[in-house]
């Protein structure tokens, strides 16, 4: 189901570049505005690409600024800590090809995440909580491919994070999401957001605060142009490095780029607010292509619960 290579998808893509692009210059929030420029340019196709794909990408300073508020907040109350990304080199060049090699043998399992991406190429091997809720049925697959993978990570975790790391019995296993060739990546379409799935399926009554979450990302293939990384958001500059790329904003909070290296895995704290950044991936055959998890301390286990 590659639909990025359908004719009506080309279309809207070549005209949708360029009404993304006048609807870009509008001085007005981003909303109704916008997508009266977007239809105008590219009619009602690009209006639906911009309302679902490109509008929510562009959240407003404020809204940035309360989320980061929010998360300062819970770092103060109890448990739930922010903690920035930090990598740990995992996979040699031959562990990475037989992961992609496994990713590659379950195609037939992908699913086409058309409610969040439409016809834009984004899929995900496995089951993602914030998509699909708690289906582990894909899990006996992904284990009798992946399980040796899961191993590693869970040692990893474990070293990072110096306590017990386990996954959670009944719930979706880490699964992958893949990103396949498409100009639009380029631009940024993903949302601002913090990873909090935990609270409402896997914790009982906890209240945010209460609780310290993680999540990890393990890149096995990358754009072949360019940068692919995270975005996070936070009040004042806390990563320092020779890529790293810092933007302040008037609202009065920062943007910063932590870059991906394939192999290495990225483990962040999960109330931080974040955004997978844009890549450039026009090439056939190019992509992005992550292992994801999320994971919840448990005082009851002392360990480290990881799910997706």
């Amino acid at each position: 189901a590659r639909l990025c290579c359908t004719k009506l998808y080309r279309k809207i893509l070549c005209r949708g570049l360029v009404g993304v692009f006048l609807a870009s210059l509008s001085t007005a929030p981003l909303g109704m505005a916008g997508e009266e420029i977007a239809k105008f340019a590219g009619g009602r196709n690009l209006q639906l690409m911009f309302r679902y794909y490109i509008h929510p990408g562009f959240a407003s300073e404020d809204d940035v600024l309360n989320k980061i508020r929010a998360a300062e907040y819970f770092d103060s109350q109890g448990d739930t800590k922010i903690i920035m990304p930090g990598s740990v080199p995992l996979l040699n060049d031959s562990q990475v090809a037989r992961a992609l090699d496994g990713i590659e043998r379950l195609r037939p399992m992908w699913k086409h995440i058309d409610t969040e991406a439409g016809p834009l190429p984004m899929f995900t091997l496995g089951h993602a909580s914030y998509l699909h809720r708690n289906r582990p049925h894909l899990n006996p697959a992904l284990y009798e491919e992946f399980e040796w993978l899961y191993e590693i990570i869970l040692d990893a975790i474990q070293a990072r994070m110096g306590a017990p790391a386990k996954m959670k019995e009944g719930a979706n296993a880490p699964g992958f999401h893949l990103f396949l060739s498409s100009a639009v990546w380029g631009l940024p379409v993903a949302t601002v957001h913090s990873d909090l799935q935990y609270a409402a399926q896997f914790t009982g009554n906890s209240k945010l605060g209460e609780i310290q979450v993680i999540s990890f990302t393990l890149p096995l293939r990358l754009p072949a142009v360019g940068y692919a990384g995270l975005y996070t958001f936070t009040s004042t500059p806390t990563h320092s490095g020779k890529k790293s790329r810092v933007k302040t904003f008037e609202a009065g909070f920062v943007r910063e780029f932590h870059p991906y290296t394939v192999g290495e895995l990225v483990i962040h704290g999960g109330v931080l607010n974040h955004q997978i950044a844009p890549s450039t991936m026009v090439i056939p055959g190019d992509g992005r292509v992550t292992l994801q998890g999320h994971g919840y301390w448990s005082k009851e286990e002392e360990a480290w619960i990881l799910y997706w």
